[in-house]
């Protein structure tokens, strides 16, 4: 974790890059030329009708960048795995859209897509920049757009707000930085223009969720051990899949080094990735018997678990179940509902993994006749 003088470090270049951006936002107004003078007319009344408007706004801008990459991706032959825009996922299942309602954690809007075959890092690149672009452009169009459509100024007002935050969206994420452990598109970019290793670790990150969503289960990979200490999440998630092939493989001792490594690294893991890392650390606890550990980090996951209905979360729930709530019952009921949706986990190679561990807690459950 960062101590307190990090976090003042971290909080006090925050502050820099906003102040640098408002500067180049007020730059970009006054060469634009833009007319702000309706801002004096607006009413006390009108406030709450404008800041509602400005915050729909901001929803649309984060999730127009979501969709820069989408159609950025699209248009390089990239897979479609799923677009969040605030609670509301689509993801494909079973080779059809799906949508629904999830907790958003740590993020506004999430586009996740797997590259083509033929795909390589300039092609990662473009797509890197698709967000920022479709920022930029859009906003550009919705300082204008109160003028072209003659708006009246408690429309005109949330619209020019939400084109200003278009472009700073647009401006911090070409910003070449860490935000919330996650790289910027534009130190993504940079880093591959100048080849730099994250671009090559974060590229390695996406070929290997390719491999499992084409089938190749956890133990077939061909994974290189880890480098200590760990530079990003990346290399936390590389870890992560060590973990899965040990495991797979029937290799105890391996996959205790590699939990303890993710478990000394969460500080370098993305909000919205932190349950996946917490369910290992429970699973792998109740195999070997760490119950207060299991206990500790089921409280973690809390309700994202309990909402959980892949195949991943029923396989920690039902062994929950058996070594902690002490409930056969309900282990073999989770066990069984957990293979029964097998086939809707987007990545098949870990489905595979997934049900092997399932079915080896229904024979331990029927072999004591329970």
């Amino acid at each position: 974790m960062e101590d307190s003088g990090e976090k003042k470090k971290s909080y006090l270049k925050s502050i820099g890059l906003i102040i640098l951006l408002g500067v180049a936002l007020g730059v970009l107004l006054a060469v634009l030329d833009v007319d702000l003078s309706f801002m004096e007319r607006i009413g006390f009344i009108e406030i709450p009708v404008v800041l509602l408007l400005f915050y729909v706004g901001v929803f649309l801008v984060i999730n127009i960048h979501e969709l820069g990459h989408l159609v950025f991706g699209k248009l390089l032959g990239y897979r479609f795995l799923m677009f969040r825009a605030g609670i509301f996922s689509i993801h494909k299942e079973n080779g059809k859209l799906k949508f629904s309602l999830i907790k958003n954690v740590g993020y506004g809007g999430l586009c996740a897509m797997i590259p083509a075959e033929d795909s390589d890092l300039k092609d990662f690149a473009i797509y890197s920049t698709g967000g920022i672009i479709f920022n930029l452009l859009t906003g550009v169009l919705f300082l204008f757009l109160p003028e072209i459509l003659s708006l009246d100024m408690i429309y005109a007002l949330p619209v020019y707000g939400t084109g200003m935050v278009s472009i700073i969206l647009a401006l911090i994420n070409g910003w070449p930085f860490f935000s919330m452990n996650q790289p910027t598109d534009g130190m993504m970019l940079f880093s591959i223009l100048k080849k730099n290793p994250l671009a090559e670790r974060f590229y390695e990150s996406v070929i290997l969720s390719k491999k499992l969503m084409t089938g190749v289960r956890p133990r077939d990979l061909n994974l290189k051990e880890p480098k200590l200490p760990l530079e990003d999440h990346h290399e936390t998630g590389n870890v992560l899949y060590l973990y899965f092939m040990a495991l797979d493989r029937g290799d105890e001792e391996s996959a205790r080094k590699y939990i303890l490594i993710i478990e000394e690294n969460l500080s370098k893991v993305p909000p919205y990735a932190l349950p996946a890392y917490y369910y290992e650390i429970i699973f792998f606890s109740l195999i070997t018997g760490d119950m207060e550990k299991a206990v500790r980090y089921h409280d973690k996951a809390g309700k994202i678990l309990l909402r959980d209905r892949d195949i991943n979360g029923m396989r920690i729930k039902a062994y929950y179940a058996y070594y902690v709530e002490k409930d056969k019952v309900k282990a073999q009921h989770l066990a069984e509902e957990g293979i029964s949706v097998m086939g809707k986990y987007p990545f098949r190679g870990q489905a595979i993994f997934e049900e092997d561990q399932l079915k080896k807690l229904i024979d331990k459950i029927e072999m004591k006749g329970e």
